[in-house]
């Protein structure tokens, strides 16, 4: 146990020192972020693939719509639609041969609001099109750093109007990985024109702030019982006060609606009188007496008819 903890804390500390060395070569050209946008060919009309090729490529980016696109009620037709206008960029890396980028457009496509869009890099080899990345961007640069030959790779997605993620990939073993991550901050424009960002490391623990937003969730879920929690009547009577004093005398049944809440009531016979304070007066006899213009008349039975009479 002593010798892995050893190790684990070496490990931590080579990651460390490699991630402060990184932050300090950092560099990002953000006036020179590339996009693959409508102007570029789209992988159903370019002249740069086979029939082959293409049919290989449309197939490869079919896998990776058919899940989002399927749940979202599209047919397989749409899908292999949506992936025929999908644009497409020869990109020289150093490896000999380019890589392609393809991004698709649109809501369809996967695009959000910022323009964040699903971008795939693909190696050409003689068995098709093997995947070298898989990620969201709106935008990308290529590095002046290499990393095994092949140059470091700058994704950047914005999170907001003034603020965006970069993801900084090397290359390794046919692919590439995520190795930095950092936060442009744009500050207020000066005469009209972009200020260049504060750029900072990302904090370990500033990177799940969004899946943890469960908002939505709870509000869902309390949406849902109110309704039925509403209607049905032992919710609404669980609570003592409420169904002992609201309506004192409403019903023709009060013993029903009094019995429980106003179990301290030392007259239970009188459920119509447990709000008035002279419901134990001993001169039942004139029950006649219930006639509501004689007020002056100091009989009991004039008090059973008051809240009659408010309602």
């Amino acid at each position: 146990m002593g010798f892995s903890r050893k190790l684990a804390g070496i490990g931590l500390a080579v990651i460390a020192v490699c991630a402060i060395a990184l932050a300090a070569d950092f560099e990002w050209n953000w006036r020179d972020q590339q996009t693959i946008g409508r102007n570029d060919p789209s992988v159903g009309n370019t002249s740069r693939l086979t029939e082959p090729e293409r049919t290989a490529l449309i197939d490869a980016i079919v896998l990776r719509l058919q899940k989002p696109m399927s749940d979202a009620g599209y047919d397989a037709d749409r899908i292999r639609e949506i992936a025929s206008t999908t644009r497409m960029r020869l990109v020289d890396v150093g490896a000999g041969k380019p890589l392609l980028f393809a991004t698709s457009l649109g809501l369809e496509g996967g695009c959000d609001a910022m323009s964040n869009c699903p971008l795939w890099i693909f190696r050409h080899t003689d068995d098709g099109y093997v995947s070298v990345l898989d990620a969201v961007a709106a935008s990308y640069n290529i590095q002046s750093t290499s990393t095994n030959g092949i140059s470091d790779l700058l994704l950047a997605r914005h999170e907001s109007p003034t603020e965006t993620h970069l993801s900084l990939y090397t290359y390794a073993d046919g692919k590439y990985s995520d190795t930095g991550c950092y936060i442009a901050k744009f500050p207020a424009s000066k005469d009209s024109e972009v200020q260049d960002p504060d750029i900072t490391a990302c904090k370990p623990d500033a990177a799940m702030p969004a899946p943890s937003d469960d908002s939505a969730p709870p509000k869902a879920q309390d949406s849902t019982p109110a309704a039925p929690g509403d209607s049905a009547p032992p919710p609404g009577d669980s609570s003592p006060a409420k169904t002992g004093d609201s309506n004192p005398g409403t019903s023709n049944t009060p013993t029903t609606g009094d019995s429980n809440p106003k179990p301290q009531d030392s007259q239970p016979a009188n459920p119509d009188d447990s709000t008035t304070p002279k419901a134990n007066d001993s001169s039942p006899a004139n029950p006649q007496d219930s006639n509501p213009p004689k007020t002056s008349d100091p009989t009991p039975a004039d008090k059973p008819t008051d809240p009659q009479s408010a309602k």
